[in-house]
């Protein structure tokens, strides 16, 4: 509260005696402030220092990786770009490749007869459109749309998977619009298929018939022939891509390469693994010259940072650097630290890197270490002595088995669900209008398929069905192998598990492929434990996954995928495991601990923070409320000394003015 006293009456200088009365007070709250500023710079450091522990963990993000390491990463080159394009996994093998594009995938195309114009009348019926293998899509033409483009319309708001438009063919003479039908999807397995049910021309009314022998464009698959001799292998494909050509490696067909072979060159990549070293690095340090800014002393100025001598900020930058000089355990001794592969500590505690060193050990320069032992260096690892059990990820909460045995104890492998005809196939089925749909369940979701009409062998049914089901848009990917046991159909979903069901529903094709309604087949999931030095710990399987249990003390959150079949399953444990942690996964996890937001080192450093500030501020609001009332009752008494003042000099003033009168009295009764 501003002092308003003007000492006028006494002339006094009230305002500046009443705030020398209050300037230890005064003094005491400025103190408050003071420290209220030290805590907010603090506070504010550690935000700060938040940030670059987050930047630093992002920076060890790949290099912690399990899938897709830098270190294990393979890059890949095609000679001509505009012809094909190619990427390449982990797992693809290094090598040089010689290929040439026969053909580019291309979408059927096939157009009726031409029509006089846009809205000529065309015959009512139904049309069956099918795309490949896939649903059957009816459309039915009424009064309502028995025009040219009406029918094209339709196509289009059917779903069938086809582009109906209407075209003019300059050649057409007086009759220049057909209905010209696209497939959404390229390949011959994509071709349109069409069950004409329209009335035939009668009148005005004119049947469109679709030039299947003389299509626009034919369905034509993409062809690759890999090298040139007599063994060249020649492989084909309906979408342009080919997976399984060459191992770990994706081609995409861009254009035909009209006999030109193309090299595609497959390579280990280096790039990729110094670049993430060097941020690795370069973050390290960055975070190092913060921690050693907001705890400077600079004895010439006398100043400090704000977290000069805070135990805090220093035991965190001991933790992250202790945990950089440590032998990773269970590693190749020859590269289980960080000097092994160029990374050296300098007198300022820096990390700096000898990339020549690094580059060597990447191109094989050093016999010793393997790129494999690399990312075991930095990532969170497992090795299983046995093939068919394959690591998958683990957490923070996965604890390295270095001291002790890790082994995995199965009791049961992971299946698919599989039904099972009741009767075997004829050698020949026929296939017609009154049994060709099977009503089924796939892993819980139901569609009805149908058969094209036709005569089958026993395989070429089996082949056809497993066609069908799997182009089933409702399945949403889901797919069904079809397979034949002496001459009876057995439908097996792809996927493993609990969740991995196929179950017959209905259909009038149950008959002639053998099958029973109600018939119901369920897979099972992977189970088994983790024993850790002689002591369970138990897993949860979903599917060909096998899972730590979060509260497992070794083995928490680690998954591993078991392609082991039943006849692997033996008594005892089928595998001894070795987990390994990295170094960036070892710093990763004291980053979580650090900056996890419930229970972190920061989260409870800057609780304290907050009860400071709070506290603080309920002394400043003490001693506030202490003050204004001190200068209150100063202000008051200094009021009531001025307005004492004030009635003294009035009184004064009134029997000045009375004795003057009096003597002027005195004065004029003499005279």
């Amino acid at each position: 509260m501003a002092v308003t006293i003007d000492g006028l009456v006494s002339g006094l200088d009230t305002e500046s005696i009443v705030n020398g009365l209050l300037e230890i007070q005064q003094t005491q709250l400025d103190r408050i402030q003071l420290k209220r500023s030290d805590v907010l710079a603090e506070k504010t450091a550690f935000n700060t220092l938040q940030a670059q522990l987050v930047t630093f963990r992002s920076s060890l993000a790949s290099l912690a990786r399990v899938q897709n390491s830098p270190f294990t990463k393979q890059s890949v080159s095609v000679s001509n770009e505009d012809v094909l394009s190619a990427t390449a996994s982990q797992n693809a093998a290094s090598g040089i490749y010689r290929l040439t594009v026969n053909s580019v995938a291309k979408a059927h195309q096939v157009a009726t007869q031409g029509f006089t114009d846009t809205e000529a009348e065309v015959s009512q019926g139904t049309l069956e459109i099918r795309l490949g293998s896939g649903d059957v899509t009816t459309i039915t033409v009424d009064s309502t749309n028995n025009s040219l483009s009406g029918l094209a319309d339709s196509i289009n708001s059917s779903g069938a998977g086809v582009t109906a438009s209407v075209v003019k063919d300059a050649s057409g003479g007086s009759s220049p619009y057909r209905l010209l039908l696209t497939s959404s999807a390229t390949g011959t397995d994509k071709a349109i298929s069409i069950t004409n049910n329209l009335a035939a021309s009668a009148g005005d009314a004119v049947r469109p018939e679709f030039d299947f022998g003389n299509p626009v464009q034919a369905a034509e698959d993409a062809s690759i022939t890999l090298g040139s001799g007599a063994g060249a292998i020649t492989v084909e494909s309906s979408n342009n891509r080919f997976d399984d050509l060459i191992s770990g490696v994706s081609l995409n067909v861009l254009n035909h390469s009209a006999g030109q072979e193309l090299t595609v060159t497959v390579s280990q990549d280096t790039e990729t693994a110094v670049s993430a070293v060097e941020d690795f690095v370069d973050s390290y340090n960055s975070l190092m010259d913060f921690i050693d800014q907001q705890t400077r002393y600079d004895a010439i100025t006398d100043e400090g940072g704000p977290l000069q001598g805070n135990r805090s900020v220093l035991n965190i930058q001991q933790k992250i650097r202790s945990a950089l000089v440590t032998v990773v355990p269970g590693v190749n001794n020859k590269a289980n630290r960080l000097s092994a592969i160029g990374i050296s500590v300098t007198d300022n505690g820096r990390l700096e890197l000898n990339k020549s060193t690094l580059q060597g050990i990447l191109n094989g320069g050093d016999q010793n270490i393997s790129r494999s032992d690399l990312k075991r260096l930095f990532s969170l690892d497992v090795k299983s002595s046995r093939s068919g059990i394959n690591f998958v990820l683990g957490s923070s909460r996965t604890e390295p088995s270095s001291g002790s045995t890790y082994q995995l104890d199965l009791t049961q492998a992971a299946k698919r669900a599989t039904v099972s005809a009741g009767t075997a196939l004829a050698a020949s089925t026929v296939i017609d209008s009154s049994n060709r749909t099977l009503e089924i369940e796939v892993d819980g979701v139901e569609t009805t398929v149908t058969l094209n009409e036709g005569t089958y062998t026993q395989q070429e049914l089996a082949d056809h069905l497993e066609s069908v089901i799997n182009g089933a848009s409702d399945l949403n990917s889901r797919s069904v192998s079809v397979g034949l046991s002496s001459g009876t159909l057995n439908i097996t979903s792809d996927s493993y598990g609990r969740s991995s069901t196929v179950k017959i529903n209905g259909g009038t094709g149950l008959a002639a492929l053998g099958f029973t309604a109600g018939t119901v087949g369920t897979g099972t999931d992977v189970a088994g434990t983790f024993i850790v030095d002689g002591q369970s710990e138990s897993a949860t399987g979903r599917g060909q996954l096998l899972s730590g249990n979060p509260d497992n003390e070794h083995t928490a959150d680690l998954q591993l995928r078991i392609l082991l079949g039943e006849a692997d399953i033996v008594s005892g444990p089928e595998a001894d495991l070795d987990v390994t942690r990295g170094l960036a996964a070892g710093l990763d996890q004291i980053l979580s601990d650090i900056l996890d937001p419930v229970d972190g080192t920061l989260k409870s450093i800057d609780d304290r923070f907050d009860d400071q500030l709070d506290s603080i501020q309920t002394s400043f609001d003490r001693q506030k409320s202490l003050f204004d009332a001190q200068q209150q009752s100063l202000i008051e008494q200094f009021v009531s000394l001025e307005s004492s003042l004030s009635e003294l000099q009035s009184s004064g003033d009134f029997i000045t003015s009375q004795l003057t009168a009096l003597r002027s009295q005195f004065s004029s009764n003499r005279n």
